[in-house]
């Protein structure tokens, strides 16, 4: 296990590198709010797609070597991109479509990753699992952004990208150094249709309440919350005048946030229900995204940022451990790759959104816009839904009352 997550530090570092770079130069290159939003929504869309071929995979063979496959196939993807970098090549679409490529990659591996997860601690021990990765990946929030700055200045783009590709690598080698397989615990079903068992997995998630809950939380989160972190690059050149570094510092304090954060909800989970979390959670989440959208200074958005960055990962800490907690072992890849698709198509929607917002009139009013409507949506939810809290906390729920909104229905494809 701390194999695994040493070498997930540094493919993290990479990955916020390159987020940063990339960003940056978009935002620098075009000033639009869109197109900036574009490269981020590259980095997190593929799981829309990829995340249900990767639940299939990780529920047939065994999630090392499906996890360690896709990594390799990132790190080839992103040696391109920094061979393209090297060449002059600076155009968004070209720029867009060579990290759709890789992220691609990375969603196809990543449920197997989760759905090992479970099988490296005892349940008590799962969201302090959870919480783990999410130190990993702001840790990277972190270091990422600072380093690509130097590195920028230092070696140039194309070699700063290269860099993260060799993280990659070094992820890969990690996991295939975990000697122990990973394969589903129950393979009954396995001769059925992809169809099928993309539909078996659904029917799944619905029939779980603790986990259909989660992934409409989840939903509303990246719809209203998350669209800030890929603006970050535009909010900064547009509104504040900043360049890389500005645009690290506040990635940095996010992630310093986050890791805060996680520890803190880590601590909470042990006193209070996972209810009582998440609907603290969304007022602060509402509160420090407005504080965020009206920053008079940078002093103010570093600060806000942070919070950000930890209210984001509590929340995410908290409604991805309720999911992986009530999956069932057998399904247990599918479910996860639903939850990564659900989060990647949102994430995108909301991304274009706010940004055509932001296009349209200023990214203050935009983020001002996502604040409301959390509270909106989560209004409506806990109306629709009356047990959502015995299904958040893990108590049976009666069939009646599984039903949710239309409108997030739909935003989670059913």
């Amino acid at each position: 296990m701390r194999l695994l997550w040493g070498a997930a530090v540094v493919s993290d570092v990479g990955t916020w590198i390159q987020l940063i770079v990339v960003g940056s130069l978009v935002a620098a290159g075009t000033g639009s709010a869109i197109q900036t939003g574009l490269v981020a929504l590259a980095t997190f869309m593929p799981q829309g797609i990829a995340s249900p071929v990767g639940g299939l995979l990780a529920d047939r063979f065994d999630r090392r070597k499906v996890f360690a496959t896709a990594l390799v196939a990132q790190a080839m993807v992103t040696t391109v991109l920094a061979v393209a970098l090297g060449m002059g090549v600076r155009a968004p679409a070209v720029l867009t479509v060579l990290i759709l490529l890789g992220s691609a990659a990375g969603a196809t591996g990543a449920p197997s990753y989760a759905a090992m997860q479970p099988d490296l601690v005892p349940p008590e021990e799962l969201m302090a699992m959870v919480s783990l990765g999410v130190y990993s990946w702001n840790s990277g929030r972190i270091i990422g952004p600072l380093l690509g700055s130097v590195l920028v200045l230092s070696v140039g783009p194309a070699w700063t990208i290269g860099f993260n590709a060799l993280s990659f690598i070094v992820m890969a080698a990690a996991v295939s150094m975990v000697r122990r397989p990973f394969r589903p615990h129950d393979e009954s079903g396995l001769d059925a249709g992809v169809r099928d068992r993309l539909v078996g997995g659904w029917r799944t998630l619905r029939a779980t309440p603790g986990c259909w809950h989660g992934v409409v939380l989840l939903v509303l989160f990246n719809l209203t919350i998350v669209p800030f972190m890929g603006l970050i690059p535009i909010y900064v050149s547009a509104e504040y005048g900043g360049g890389t570094g500005l645009t690290g510092s506040v990635a940095s304090a996010q992630g310093v946030g986050a890791i805060f954060g996680g520890v803190l909800i880590t601590v909470l989970a042990s006193r209070y229900s996972r209810s009582f979390l998440v609907g603290r959670l969304v007022w602060v989440l509402s509160g420090a995204l407005a504080v965020y959208a009206i920053a008079p200074n940078t002093a103010w958005l570093v600060v806000a940022g942070a919070l950000l960055g930890g209210a984001s990962a509590s929340m995410f800490i908290s409604t991805s451990a309720i999911i992986q907690r009530d999956a069932p072992p057998a399904s247990r890849g599918r479910v996860m790759s639903i939850m990564q698709a659900s989060m990647g198509v949102s994430y995108g929607i909301g991304l274009l959104f706010i940004g055509s917002i932001g296009d349209a009139t200023n990214l203050h009013l935009a983020f001002g816009v996502g604040s409301a409507l959390l509270l909106v949506g989560f209004g409506a939810l806990t109306l629709r839904s009356r047990n959502w809290r015995a299904a958040v906390d893990g108590n049976e729920v009666l069939a009646a009352d599984r039903a949710l909104p239309e409108v997030l229905s739909v935003a989670c494809g059913d």
